[in-house]
């Protein structure tokens, strides 16, 4: 039986992949699914792969509840000092995985790929706080943050940290 974690990095891993190939024009699909790193993706043309690790943005585990669907209480942070908690907590995932990568062995490059899943940050905060956020050395190659598109109503915003 498919665990909720598993299903969450499949999902995220999948509008990776989609976006890597429409936007990028590559022809990766998911290899493996594994533990350290989460998904390993290949490229169908010639078999290069790439190890990403998956994780979310939330303002707090509150915040995580009420978007899983865990909660009815609608989560709204205190304003405007909600942006400057997103940025911190951004920052402290950076490090916290960042380190988590040195423990990984693999023979392909890594990603990182950070799904921001709150409602009340988004692509055009990411813009104004670019500059506050910290990307630690890492063995990760590539960083992303993963953003909702409310037009398209799909995860079609990809923002390179890395």
């Amino acid at each position: 039986m498919l665990d909720e974690k598993w299903f969450i990095e499949e999902t995220a891993a999948q509008a990776l992949v989609e976006i890597l190939n429409n936007k990028y024009g590559k022809d990766y699909k998911i290899f493996d699914h594994t533990d350290r790193p989460d998904i390993i993706i290949e490229n169908q043309i010639d078999g290069t792969r790439l190890g990403v690790e998956v994780t979310h943005l939330f303002y707090d585990s509150d915040e995580a509840r009420y978007v899983f669907g865990r909660s009815n209480e609608r989560h709204n942070p205190p304003a405007p000092e909600y942006l400057e908690g997103y940025v911190r907590r951004l920052n402290a995932l950076l490090q916290q995985k960042s380190e988590k990568a040195k423990g990984y062995n693999h023979d392909y490059p890594l990603a990182l790929l950070i799904r921001v899943v709150s409602p009340l940050f988004h692509m055009c905060n990411f813009k104004v706080y670019r500059p506050e956020i910290i990307v630690p050395p890492s063995d990760f190659q590539y960083i992303w943050l993963l953003f909702y598109d409310f037009v398209e109503r799909r995860w079609t915003l990809l923002k390179q940290l890395r």
